[in-house]
């Protein structure tokens, strides 16, 4: 890890990021242990792994409760509108999208059987499950293939129900996400039950979602408190409180209003639309506050400059919030359904979540997607003694290669992943400081931001924070308390070492 470089998934280029150093190490293993291996639960094993690390990119999950808004989000990452968001059977699908050669559907039947159905006009799935040809029971998942999609060079987005025990669904969506390498989880309005679903998911995924590779949204900021006026300094609040709560549970919680993302950075926004906002604009600011004051209320303004059928379109397109931030951002002074559509993709708050999405997911794409692979072989590692010799052999291998890339210097932040359950569990107690240190040195993608230190920190400098970091440690390692908070400082100074190595001349 150096204070320049970017993280370890290196940079993305026409068919995906490069395989990294450490997915490369696991990918060796496979091929090494594969051909010794009999037909059996390992053997599949390493064939899965091998063939999800042929990929070459990152499985990033949507997860949250029911009507969360995830499909929404969905939709704004893949720059279209592609995931059902209606109140349809098919919200009720897991979906993976990705990169294909033609749009089309490829349905995944409980039963094992798989094909192959049309994709609906421009991409996407259909609201009516039955143009999936099977009930929805009868399906496990589908992977929607599009022509194009914003991330997907970077990353494999995968649409989850929404996890309610009201639903019946909270095992496929556990089980989904278990299989991601990362998370985004959307929370309308934060509450006890988004904590205890998270603590339901790790303890599914073998703990390994943490403040390691989840990110939490905000979603619907525009419908906090009254629903008119500006959201975001409530919005902020919001999302910093349970940033908080959620400590070691996910790295930060992101406000987005998902609606007004899934219109700025989609495809259905036009000339017409536009020409509708510069119609409001013309409105009497009162009178158009007074038609927003609730969506019935705009809905059925009919003194307004807007038929019906304009008044859902645009609605349907922007809400409340987005309608007075377009006409706003008119009656500033824009021109143009591009910069018109740039004004509202600020106003929706995604950057901050695309920048984090690049920072903690796609820049340490080779580290979290090494650490699924390294899991799911530790599940079928351990020989039986009904193997033969020779695959009891190489499944020994295996375990000691799997250790000595567990030992890699990227791969030691994994190593505080428990510290970061155990803080989220309430096991281990630190002062404010140390536990902000924790989950920096924790999550950072490079040596600066594991030490919580700006970009163009002379090397110098860097050194002497981590020897000052590694000091600190050292003492918490011998005062401490309880053996956890000891075991988590250990492991703390000896990655702040390893810094202090790196950072040396």
């Amino acid at each position: 890890m150096s204070a320049a470089a970017p993280g370890p998934a290196g940079t993305a280029t026409a068919g995906g990021p490069a395989l990294g150093e450490l997915c490369a190490r696991v990918m060796a293993l496979c091929d090494t242990a594969a051909p010794l291996l009999p037909a059996g639960p390992a053997a599949d094993a390493v064939a899965a792994v091998r063939q999800r690390l042929g990929e070459r990119t990152l499985r990033v999950a949507v997860g949250g409760r029911m009507n969360a808004g995830k499909s929404t989000l969905v939709n704004a990452l893949l720059g279209r509108r592609l995931a059902a968001t209606a109140a349809t059977e098919c919200t009720m699908l897991v979906a993976w999208f990705r990169r294909g050669v033609q749009n089309g559907i490829e349905v995944r039947r409980v039963d094992g059987r798989t094909y192959r159905v049309p994709g609906v006009p421009g991409g996407g799935v259909p609201r009516d499950p039955v143009l999936l040809g099977s009930p929805r029971e009868e399906i496990a998942e589908i992977v929607v293939e599009v022509t194009d999609n914003l991330g997907a060079d970077l990353y494999t987005l995968v649409d989850t129900p929404g996890m309610d025990t009201l639903s019946g669904l909270d095992e496929v969506a556990m089980r989904a996400l278990g299989q991601a390498d990362a998370l985004l989880y959307v929370m309308p309005h934060p509450g006890a039950g988004d904590l205890e679903a998270l603590q339901a998911l790790r303890a599914k995924a073998d703990a390994r979602m943490t403040a390691l590779n989840v990110v939490g949204v905000l979603s619907r900021v525009d419908e906090l408190g009254s629903g008119v006026g500006d959201p975001w300094p409530a919005a902020r609040r919001v999302a910093a409180t349970y940033g908080r709560r959620l400590t070691g549970i996910v790295t930060e919680v992101v406000p987005v209003a998902g609606l007004l993302a899934q219109t700025a950075l989609g495809d259905e926004f036009g000339e017409q639309d536009a020409a509708l906002v510069w119609r409001l604009a013309a409105v009497e600011p009162a009178a158009l506050e007074r038609a927003l004051y609730s969506p019935d209320d705009f809905l059925r303004w009919a003194d307004g400059p807007l038929t019906a059928e304009q008044r859902q379109r645009i609605f349907g397109l922007l809400g409340r919030y987005g309608i007075a931030a377009a006409v706003a951002a008119v009656s500033g002074g824009v021109r143009g359904t591009s910069a018109l559509l740039r004004e509202l993709r600020r106003a929706s708050g995604i950057d901050p979540l695309l920048d984090h999405v690049q920072r903690r997911f796609v820049d340490a794409a080779d580290r979290l997607r090494a650490a699924t692979a390294l899991g799911a072989l530790e599940a079928v590692a351990d020989p039986g003694p009904a193997l033969p010799p020779p695959a009891r052999a190489a499944l020994d291998a295996m375990r000691a290669g799997i250790a000595a890339v567990r030992r890699h210097p990227l791969m030691r932040q994994q190593d505080l992943a428990a510290a970061l359950a155990d803080l989220a569990g309430g096991r281990l107690v630190l002062a404010e400081p140390d536990t902000a240190a924790l989950v920096a040195l924790a999550t950072g993608t490079t040596t600066l931001a594991c030490l919580s230190l700006t970009p163009g920190t002379p090397p110098t400098t860097v050194a002497a924070t981590a020897a000052t970091h590694a000091t600190h440690w050292r003492t918490l390692e011998s005062t401490a308390a309880s053996p956890q908070a000891r075991r988590h400082a250990r492991t703390a100074r000896e990655i702040c070492e390893a810094l202090l190595f790196d950072a040396l001349p």
